[in-house]
């Protein structure tokens, strides 16, 4: 109850908050659950006691901090004996699908709310039940009462109590002495985009986005050792681009524009456990130090956090850039692929973006420039930062805006052109006649 008010709190504040309310109290009946085989394991941390001083050693605690290890792979069922009306049903889901974690911020946790309910028998834990197995669990009492569910740790302190008022101690029981077997598991979509609210320290420009893909990049590249060729691999054409894509999406295509979230896009999918370490970059920062010179900052990255929104097919998670539509335009600046010749500019650009839309299995599309008159050197793309994090300047790609008409409507995300996996190249269904 308490992850369900919290995820509201941070991924959906919109939700009004009788209808949550409404939610809560119709799942006040104690759940039944089903738990996964565990496995006990502990960290070890030294801890300040009362005789410690900063700057000085000694005055440490030795603190055992214990924990159950589930598998990444097994399910965690929380069963409710109760009838959700169609509305509560679809705020109960999407709860669900928001939910970063259950517990602790470090138990990372994928949950949906399933089409057809399980029937709890004698392998799950029933409240009120008698067996072999029996534990105690902490729940709010009847009625329930948002406020009691918002307390902290630090406010029940402060009150001198032990345990939260309004709340009760339920005995829980499985009654089989056998190991568990879990309930057959149903399918689901796969996990193909996660999109992150961008909250920075200071305004995050769209011209300095592709710092942000880049150091996102590098933390998952080193927390996954590398990880699967079909996730972070470096084939670019040769792979269909199908490996991931890290896309700031800024608030629109004016000058000025500022990254107000970040999609991670992997056409050929993720596991749970590169959901989890994706999810485990919370923050990220343009701090930097070498070993022979003081720590210093990369310009236009301020420290920026990550909160995930959402996870799902890329068509439910980023809307608006999947269409489908017939025309589109540069949302983030074009940056062609080949060397020009002596070819006409328009030449050069339909051969080069039609290149591109045939790596992806698209055909072609009449291509047109959003300021013609400025050709390479568009002054809109000239602003943005061209070059990753470890190149300079003299790497630099040049870019421009354009717009794109197919003879028929196509699906997007639609990314074209160098860079475009770190956020260069993105087109937007046109809806608009303004260039920027």
């Amino acid at each position: 109850m308490r992850a369900l008010v919290a995820t509201w709190y941070t991924r959906w504040p919109d939700l009004p908050a009788p209808v949550l309310d409404g939610l809560l109290e119709a799942l006040a009946d104690p759940p039944s659950y089903w738990t996964p085989p565990t496995r006990a394991a502990h960290t070890r941390h030294y801890l300040p006691d009362l005789d410690h001083k900063k700057g000085e050693t000694g005055g440490t605690d030795l603190t055992l901090d214990p924990y159950l290890s589930v598998s990444p792979d097994e399910d965690l069922l929380v069963h409710w004996d109760t009838d959700l009306t169609g509305e509560r049903r679809q705020v109960l889901a999407k709860l669900a699908e928001l939910l970063p974690y259950l517990g602790r911020a470090d138990s990372v946790c994928e949950a949906r709310l399933l089409e057809s309910a399980p029937t709890p028998d004698d392998t799950w834990w029933r409240p009120t039940a008698n067996g072999l197995q029996q534990i105690r669990l902490l729940a709010p009492a009847r009625p329930i009462r948002r406020p009691i569910l918002e307390l902290t740790t630090v406010g029940i302190r402060k009150q001198r109590r032990t345990m939260p008022p309004e709340t009760t101690w339920l005995s829980y029981a499985r009654t089989s002495t056998h190991t568990a077997t879990a309930p057959p598991r149903q399918p689901i979509g796969g996990v193909h985009a996660l999109r992150f609210a961008v909250l920075p320290r200071a305004p995050f420009k769209a011209t300095r986005a592709v710092l942000l893909a880049d150091e996102v990049h590098r933390q998952v590249t080193r927390r996954l050792d590398g990880g699967r060729e079909a996730v972070l691999g470096h084939g670019g054409a040769a792979t269909d681009h199908q490996h991931a894509h890290w896309l700031p999406i800024p608030d629109g295509h004016h000058r000025g524009a500022t990254v107000g979230a970040l999609l991670v896009w992997v056409p050929a999918g993720l596991t749970p456990t590169e959901v989890a370490t994706i999810l485990g970059v919370r923050s990220v920062s343009g701090r930097r130090s070498r070993r022979t010179e003081n720590e210093y900052e990369v310009k236009g990255f301020p420290t920026t956090d990550l909160l995930l929104q959402a996870a799902g097919p890329v068509a439910q998670v980023a809307p608006e850039l999947c269409g489908p539509a017939r025309r589109w335009r540069s949302l983030t600046p074009y940056l062609p692929v080949r060397y020009r010749k002596r070819e006409a500019l328009d030449a050069y650009l339909t051969t080069d973006v039609h290149r591109e839309l045939g790596y992806r299995g698209l055909g072609a599309a009449e291509v047109t420039q959003t300021n013609p008159d400025e050709g390479l050197f568009n002054r809109w793309a000239l602003e943005f930062r061209r070059y990753r994090m470890t190149e300079n300047l003299g790497k630099a790609r040049r870019g421009l805006g354009l717009r794109l008409e197919f003879p028929d409507e196509v699906a997007g995300p639609l990314l074209l052109g160098q860079l475009s996996h770190f956020g260069y190249g993105i087109f937007v269904p046109d809806d608009r006649d303004d260039q920027p």
